[in-house]
């Protein structure tokens, strides 16, 4: 019993960094695209 539930733990909290990592990519990627922006916008 406690080897299904310490197994289930370490699903969960793997799915959960995952999902964090995920999230801090996408959140990396929209910034870079912004800084792109803002340097075009400065260089017109």
């Amino acid at each position: 019993m406690w080897v299904l539930l310490k197994d289930f733990l370490l699903v969960s909290m793997g799915m959960g960094i995952g999902v964090v990592l995920m999230c801090i990519l996408n959140v990396g990627k929209e910034a870079d695209y912004k800084m792109k922006q803002l340097e075009e916008s400065e260089d017109n």
